[in-house]
């Protein structure tokens, strides 16, 4: 099992309300989007999605700073950002966080301090970025892995016992099958965390006749293209039980069309979203598959089981580059590999006990 957690308390992320003012200012002006008269801000080309962990990652380097009793909320653009308090942070950081996460960590700060900063010579901290990124050794995921058919079986599972367990209160029914779905549909579509999170009813997760399909657009992956999903027959019966029942017991008065709902009737975070996912895989099978890991987990199950069909996990995990004029074939070729491997791997859908 890996010694690192998400979250951990040297992960707390400082609120963008919170940063030095400057900075603040700065950040917000850096991604202003381009205007019919000027070019916008420096950042304003990266995707939301690069643009949202830029912002996360500066803001878990403030928060150590600011809990070190060293954050001038008055200061210049970039201020905080010294050689002193950068090397306390990563030596913070290796006491928590695996040798990747820390050299995209000191990356993702290097990059956002160009932003706020790009008259200052941030040389020294390039190299300090690319020094770590050197010594970094992705941790050995063998002893992580789990066969991404038992994952699919253990969010049926989990749904089939929310049905069953009539005595039950709604609310717990309701957690029961909401975290059920969700992991069996991480099964058939391996999204990153911020896009699974994040998907929001009749906007990228879409009914059409009696066919779901996930479709985020390309300003919101990582890849800054299209992912397009037919969803399988099995994950009808089971969106809209949970769409149409399950989740009404959870919707407060605040309305939202964001599909996974908390206790409390909030939107999920990123945070909640991978931690209920890690405790249902830890009860199950004595170790946390976190929701990136879902990924690892189809590729490892498709090269063992269906060598033949590795480029299916390939395409479904979005990994190849496209043309501009391949848009549309590549897009009915995506189609085409999830149900491939939706069929090779997950052919067995939930149980028809269902209503």
């Amino acid at each position: 099992m890996s010694p690192y957690r998400r979250s951990s308390p040297s992960q707390r992320a400082l609120p963008l309300p919170d940063w030095p003012k400057v900075d603040r200012n700065s950040w917000h002006a850096a991604q202003e989007a381009a205007g019919v008269l000027d070019d916008g801000g420096a950042a304003s080309h990266l995707n939301a999605l690069t643009r949202r962990d830029l912002t996360r990652r500066y803001a878990y380097f403030l928060s150590f700073v600011a809990s070190q009793g060293k954050l001038d909320l008055e200061a210049p653009a970039a201020a905080t950002v010294t050689e002193q308090n950068v090397l306390n942070y990563v030596q913070f950081l290796q006491q928590h966080v695996s040798s990747v996460t820390l050299a995209q960590s000191i990356n993702k700060i290097s990059r956002v301090a160009d932003f706020l900063a790009p008259q200052r010579d941030w040389r020294w901290l390039r190299r300090l970025a690319r020094r770590l990124e050197l010594r970094a050794k992705p941790r050995d995921k063998r002893n992580e892995v789990v066969s991404i058919r038992e994952l699919f079986q253990l969010g049926q599972q989990l749904m089939d016992q929310a049905e069953k367990s009539t005595s039950a209160t709604n609310s717990f029914r309701a957690l029961l099958f909401r975290d059920g779905l969700i992991i069996a549909l991480l099964a058939a579509d391996p999204l990153r965390l911020a896009n699974a999170t994040a998907q929001e009813i009749g906007r990228t997760i879409i009914k059409d006749g009696t066919t779901w399909s996930i479709q985020i657009p390309p300003e919101e992956t990582k890849a800054g293209r299209l992912h397009l999903a037919i969803l399988p027959d099995w994950s009808t019966r089971c969106i809209d039980r949970y769409v149409q029942h399950y989740r009404t017991f959870l919707a407060n008065t605040e309305p939202t069309n964001r599909l996974w709902l908390s206790d409390v009737g909030r939107p999920l975070t990123s945070d909640e979203f991978y931690r209920l996912v890690c405790k249902r895989t830890l009860d199950a099978f004595g170790k946390r598959v976190n929701p990136h890991l879902f990924r690892s987990c189809l590729a490892t199950s498709t090269a063992v089981h269906h060598g033949a069909h590795i480029g299916l996990a390939m395409t479904v995990l979005d990994h190849t580059s496209i043309e501009v004029t391949e848009r549309y074939y590549n897009q009915a070729k995506m189609i085409d590999a999830v149900r491939t491997y939706q069929d090779l791997l997950l052919a067995d859908g939930p149980s028809e006990e269902r209503t």
